[in-house]
């Protein structure tokens, strides 16, 4: 298993790419508050994009969207700071960390 650390520059065409492969795929947000040490997790559901949004050029933000029951549901995680996907030993995407200004975020793959 290794760790790929994407440089911020390559974040939005990374980004991009990960949304267009896994589009539909199960996944889970699993999210610890960097402050209060609390963990939570959402359950599967599928994945519709993860986009960087620089709207706001002081405080970019990356979206992750997922599809439950016909709604979208939107993790809006403020002020990025590293991008890390984690790959399975043949390769394979297994999880995308992100580390943003005050949470920890896993969006993980539903295992078969």
């Amino acid at each position: 298993m290794s760790d790929v650390a994407i440089p911020r520059r390559q974040w939005s065409e990374f980004l991009e790419s990960f949304s267009e492969r896994h589009r539909g795929s199960l996944v889970r947000m699993e999210i610890h508050d960097l402050e209060t040490g609390e963990d939570v997790g959402s359950p599967y559901a599928p994945l519709k994009s993860v986009e960087l949004d620089t709207e706001d050029v002081g405080n970019p933000r990356i979206n992750v969207t997922m599809d439950s029951d016909r709604k979208l549901i939107k993790h809006i995680l403020f002020r990025p700071s590293h991008v890390t996907l984690h790959l399975t030993p043949g390769g394979t995407d297994e999880w995308l960390h992100i580390q943003s200004v005050n949470t920890s975020t896993t969006v993980r793959f539903h295992s078969s």
